[in-house]
């Protein structure tokens, strides 16, 4: 059954109509933030990407105001811990970083119910037993720890060819 909006009109008319919308929807997603659109708090925490804020991919636009709201309402407690696990990040190999992006990515692949049963397995260690699991990984030679890395990548990288 033909539908009525397109029932008056050729073929080729309903074609540029549908692609129009199409396009229309396509620049709509593509438009990003525009920085007036951000709130002051988003704007302070994002204040040194001003100037180039315009030039930036709507992708990333989003993702930083989305961000830059998180850290807003995250409690001074928050910032802390989340500024001494960037820090931690910065300081990092190149080898340890790809991980710990891969482990992201994967992790970000779970299903809610998974990655909340993941968050409290680690929440139920005590904190002698994190600490511990720490220690052992910092106290490990480089060498040893690059080779761990990298046979984690390695395993990490056959696992979606295997499913």
């Amino acid at each position: 059954m033909p539908n009525k909006f397109f029932a008056g009109l050729s073929r080729w008319s309903a074609l540029g109509l549908m692609l129009g919308f199409m396009l229309f929807a396509q620049n709509a997603a593509a438009a990003g933030v525009a920085w007036s659109e951000l709130d002051a708090q988003q704007q302070q925490v994002l204040s040194s990407l001003k100037e180039r804020w315009e030039s930036l991919p709507p992708q990333k636009q989003e993702r930083l105001s989305r961000g830059a709201r998180k850290w807003a309402d995250m409690s001074p407690e928050q910032r802390a811990n989340a500024k001494e696990r960037l820090n931690r990040f910065k300081n990092l190999s190149p080898s340890e970083k790809e991980l710990v992006k891969q482990r992201m990515r994967a992790f970000r692949e779970l299903s809610p119910e998974q990655r909340q049963a993941m968050r409290e397995k680690w929440q139920q260690l005590s904190p002698e037993q994190k600490a511990k699991f720490k220690e052992r990984w910092k106290n490990l030679p480089q060498e040893q720890r690059e080779k761990i890395i990298q046979r984690r990548i390695d395993r990490q990288q056959r696992l979606p060819r295997q499913r």
